[in-house]
C-alpha cells in the first residue's frame, strides 16, 4: 500500500503534511499525516479551537518529502500560545512563520495579519464589535489590541452592572449560537 505514495510516474517528489501540538508539560501530540496542506491545517485549527482551554503551548505544521533521506522538515506554521490582549485568556496563537495571530477563544477571535492592501503594514482587530486597526509591526498591533482590551476591561469595571469581560464574551458566543440555530431552522 505504501508504494502508491512513493512518488509519481514522472519522478516528482511527493509531500506529506504533519500537524502536531505540544502541551504544557512539553509532550508532543501528533495529529496525523496528510497528503495535502489544507486537510492538515484544518485538523490543527480544529484541535486548537475545540481544546482552547486544555493547556497547549505550541503547535506546528511541517511538510516532509516522502521517501527522502533528508532529516529536515519544512515548517509551514509554528505557533505559540500567549495571553490574548483582548480577552486576557491564554488562547492567542502567534504564528512565527507567517507572522500572524488569532485568539481561538470562540467568543473573542482577536486577530493580527499582514495587510492585503498595504505592503509592510499589519492589520489587527476584534470581530465581536468590528474593531480594526493598523500598525507597522506585530509588536505595534499587539500594543493596539492591548490598549483596546484595557479600554474594554476599564469600561466594564466602571459599568454599574459589573460584568467581567469573560461573561460578556460568553454572552456574545451564546448569541452567535442562537443566531446560527435560527438560520438553520
Amino acid at each position: 500500500m505504501l508504494d502508491t505514495y512513493a512518488g509519481d510516474s514522472m519522478g516528482n517528489d511527493i509531500f506529506v503534511f504533519v500537524p502536531s501540538i505540544v502541551n504544557i508539560d512539553g509532550i508532543v501530540e501528533g495529529l496525523g499525516i496528510y497528503s495535502n496542506e489544507k486537510s492538515a491545517l484544518e485538523k490543527l485549527r480544529k484541535k486548537i479551537s475545540d481544546n482552547w482551554s486544555d493547556g497547549y503551548k505550541e503547535a506546528q505544521l511541517v511538510m516532509w518529502t516522502l521517501d527522502s533521506d533528508s532529516t529536515d522538515a519544512t515548517p509551514l506554521k509554528h505557533m505559540y500560545a500567549k495571553t490574548c490582549p483582548i480577552c486576557d485568556e491564554r488562547t492567542f496563537w502567534i504564528d512565527v512563520v507567517e507572522m500572524n495571530a488569532l485568539c481561538y477563544l470562540p467568543a473573542c477571535q482577536a486577530w493580527i495579519e499582514s495587510s492585503d492592501i498595504e505592503e509592510e503594514r499589519i492589520d489587527c482587530g476584534w470581530p465581536p464589535i468590528g474593531f480594526t486597526s493598523h500598525s507597522d509591526s506585530i509588536e505595534g498591533a499587539l500594543r493596539e489590541l492591548r490598549k483596546y482590551g484595557a479600554r474594554i476591561r476599564t469600561s466594564m469595571i466602571e459599568d454599574s452592572d459589573i460584568f467581567t469581560h469573560r461573561t460578556l464574551l460568553e454572552e456574545y458566543e451564546l448569541s452567535k449560537k442562537e443566531k446560527n440555530k435560527d438560520n438553520i431552522t
